[in-house]
């Protein structure tokens, strides 16, 4: 959805590999807000799915979902990612579904805080998205590419890097970059230093 769209993210990652004489075909559709469940029923993501022998089908649910009580991401989250991974391997059985594992808001969901107290910080959210990202990629065979770890060695190691734009939950160019090497990493299995 959106934090993939905000900079051109597929764009960014092709970029790096054409750098490093890298082949990456790639395809996306990237709709703002957009959910698993909306994938699951979207003509043209699934025409995109099926439009290829795909290595990696690249897995993005929307921004604050995975974060949610468990009862409802059991609901709304993870039979969608299963569904998709199923439309995935029936197209190519090679197919390995990639979880891009977004980050938590940068001061916390503070939407859904007073309901969830745990999404009231930036750590809260987004230990609840790594792990249920992880049960995601374990569930369905998967891999991460796990840019919210990524995120949050920087943030605390390098906090004049600023990854969020000014709404505080979308990446700035910066966010994206990070991303981006963290895509080329899972994809490639390469140093990212190698990246011009």
């Amino acid at each position: 959805n959106s934090y993939t769209q905000n900079n051109n993210l597929p764009n960014l990652v092709q970029q790096m590999a054409t750098s490093t004489n890298d082949v990456l075909i790639q395809n996306s559709n990237l709709i703002g807000g957009y959910r698993f469940m909306d994938h699951v029923t979207n003509q043209t993501s699934l025409n995109q799915i099926n439009s290829n022998d795909w290595d990696y089908v690249v897995l993005q649910e929307q921004s604050q979902m995975p974060a949610f009580p468990i009862n409802y991401v059991n609901n709304n989250v993870f039979p969608f990612a299963t569904q998709l991974t199923t439309i995935a391997k029936q197209n190519y059985s090679c197919s390995v579904p990639m979880f891009y594992v977004t980050w938590g808001r940068k001061n916390g969901d503070a939407q859904n805080c007073p309901s969830q107290p745990a999404l009231c910080t930036y750590i809260g959210m987004d230990d609840l998205l790594q792990q249920r990202y992880r049960t995601m990629a374990e569930t369905n065979n998967g891999v991460l590419s796990p840019a919210a770890a990524v995120w949050r060695y920087i943030r605390l190691n390098h906090p004049t890097i600023e990854l969020f734009s000014a709404d505080e939950s979308h990446p700035s160019l910066e966010g994206s970059m990070a991303a981006a090497y963290t895509f080329y990493t899972a994809i490639f299995k390469k140093d990212p230093t190698l990246v011009t």
